[in-house]
C-alpha cells in the first residue's frame, strides 16, 4: 500500500509540474480567462455532476455483474444457498446508496439548469438530462445513464442528431426495423423454396 502510495504522489507532482510549465506560457489574456474558467461555479457543478454520474455508472455495473453472479449461481446449484442469500443481500443493499446517487446527481442538474435559466453559465451552455429513477436497475442501452450531453465536450459542441434529435433516433429505429423485415422476407422465401423442392420430390 505505501509503494502505491508513492506512485500516486510521485504522479500528482509530475502532473502538477506539467500544468505550471503550461500556465508559465500563457499569456495575460489566457490566465485572466484560466482564472475566471477556475472560479466559474457552473463548470464547477459541471465537473460534480459528471464525477457523479461515472460513480452512479460504475455502482450500477458493479450492481449488474453481482446479479449475474447470482443467477449464473443459483442455476449451477441449490446447495450453495447460503452464499446466494448473502451475494442477493449485498445488491439489495447497495440499492438505496445508488438510488441517493441519482437524486443527488439530479439536484446537482436541476442546480446547472438554474444557472443557464440566470445566464450565469457559458454561452450555449447545455442542461444535461434528469435521470429517471424509475427504471434506473435495468440499464438499458438508449438509458440516460450512458449519455453525457451536456458534461463534457465543448461548450460550442453540438450533440450529434443520433444523440439530441428525437426524429432522427425514430428514424434510426425504423430503419433497423426495416433491415429486420427485409432479412425475414429472405428468410421465408427461401424456406418457401426449400417446401416446394420438398413437395416436389414427395
Amino acid at each position: 500500500a505505501r509503494t502505491e502510495l508513492e506512485s500516486v504522489r510521485r504522479k500528482l507532482e509530475e502532473l502538477r509540474t506539467r500544468i505550471r510549465r503550461k500556465q508559465a506560457v500563457l499569456g495575460v489574456g489566457d490566465r485572466t480567462r484560466l482564472t475566471n474558467l477556475i472560479n466559474n461555479p457552473f463548470l464547477a457543478l459541471r465537473m460534480q455532476t459528471l464525477a457523479l454520474k461515472q460513480r452512479l455508472r460504475d455502482r450500477l455495473r458493479f450492481r449488474k455483474f453481482e446479479l449475474d453472479r447470482l443467477e449464473r449461481s443459483f442455476r449451477k446449484q441449490v446447495h450453495d444457498q447460503k452464499i446466494n442469500d448473502h451475494t442477493a443481500s449485498s445488491v439489495n443493499h447497495c440499492d438505496p446508496s445508488i438510488s441517493r446517487l441519482a437524486l443527488n446527481y439530479n439536484h446537482l442538474r436541476d442546480e446547472m439548469e438554474a444557472l443557464i435559466k440566470a445566464r450565469k453559465a457559458p454561452p450555449r451552455a447545455i442542461c444535461p438530462e434528469k435521470i429517471e429513477t424509475k427504471g434506473l436497475f435495468a440499464l438499458d442501452v438508449d438509458d440516460t445513464i450512458w449519455q453525457d450531453i451536456g458534461l463534457d465536450g465543448g461548450f460550442n459542441e453540438a450533440p450529434p442528431p443520433w444523440l439530441a434529435n428525437e426524429s432522427v433516433r425514430a428514424g434510426i429505429r425504423a430503419l433497423l426495423e426495416r433491415d429486420r423485415c427485409i432479412e425475414e422476407e429472405h428468410r421465408l422465401c427461401h424456406e418457401c423454396r426449400s417446401m416446394r423442392v420438398w413437395l416436389s420430390e414427395e
